[in-house]
């Protein structure tokens, strides 16, 4: 480990830097992350009917997430079987993200379970379709197995979509009350997260209003300012050292 400093998102990152990588703990720094720049829909954007353009239909869940295992895809499959079966909702759910290996299974998945006709693999997407996507999506469901962070969630905040997201190590500092949380390991935990988000109308405005607030608690400047009082700390030790080491 040659770095002077390590900067971590959460209380939950800098636990696992000093357990996983054995740094001292006063060597780690914690700096939330901003919500991300694509969030910010520029005032003279051109509106985009992103579902026409893609061929999806409306109201769909949104699954932004590289199709890696613990992206946890197959749980989220499942649950998406189990609101069918239960309350007879068939939902739309729109997935995107380079393919790192699983997609040929979740769509094997998709087919065994007979969602084919409802699970989209849009593949890897360009950055300005984004906005829109959160846009028009009814929900984010964020279940991926990992933290402990991750930033899907605050541009869905940013964005007015609400978000039900994985209780894993970070999630709750980072995203507080702006979230339904469910255990991602359980579809049949989001299934019901899921459906209480689609038949709840005020909880849906509750997760809206809470998502816009928190989305706003940290900005980029924020996060700029930290890393330069950082950098200012880093110099009193870089001195020591001649330009040419």
């Amino acid at each position: 480990m040659r770095a002077s400093f390590v900067i971590v998102g959460t209380e939950a990152g800098r636990d696992e830097v000093q357990l996983f990588y054995q740094v001292p703990r006063f060597r780690i720094y914690k700096l939330p992350h901003p919500t991300p720049f694509l969030a910010m829909k520029k005032e003279n954007a051109i509106e985009v009917d992103i579902c026409e353009k893609y061929g999806i239909p409306r109201n769909y869940i949104f699954y932004p997430a590289q199709f890696w295992p613990h992206k946890n895809h197959i749980n989220l499959l499942h649950a998406i079987k189990i609101v069918q079966e239960k309350h007879g909702i068939e939902l739309p759910l729109v997935l995107i993200g380079a393919d790192k290996g699983n997609a040929p299974y979740i769509r094997q998945m998709a087919h065994h379970l007979g969602l084919e006709k409802r699970i989209y693999l849009l593949g890897f997407v360009p950055q300005t379709d984004l906005y829109d996507l959160y846009k028009n999506a009814s929900m984010l469901a964020y279940v991926s197995l990992c933290g402990p962070e991750n930033l899907p969630p605050l541009e869905a905040f940013a964005i007015g979509c609400p978000v039900l997201a994985s209780e894993v190590s970070g999630s709750s500092e980072q995203f507080g009350d702006a979230t339904l949380f469910c255990d991602p390991k359980s579809p049949q935990d989001i299934a019901d997260k899921i459906y209480q988000i689609c038949s709840d109308n005020n909880l849906r405005e509750q997760l809206i209003s809470k998502g816009y607030l928190r989305a706003a608690s940290w900005t980029a400047d924020d996060f700029v300012n930290g890393v330069f009082k950082i950098a200012d700390e880093f110099s009193a030790i870089r001195r020591n050292w001649s330009s040419s080491e």
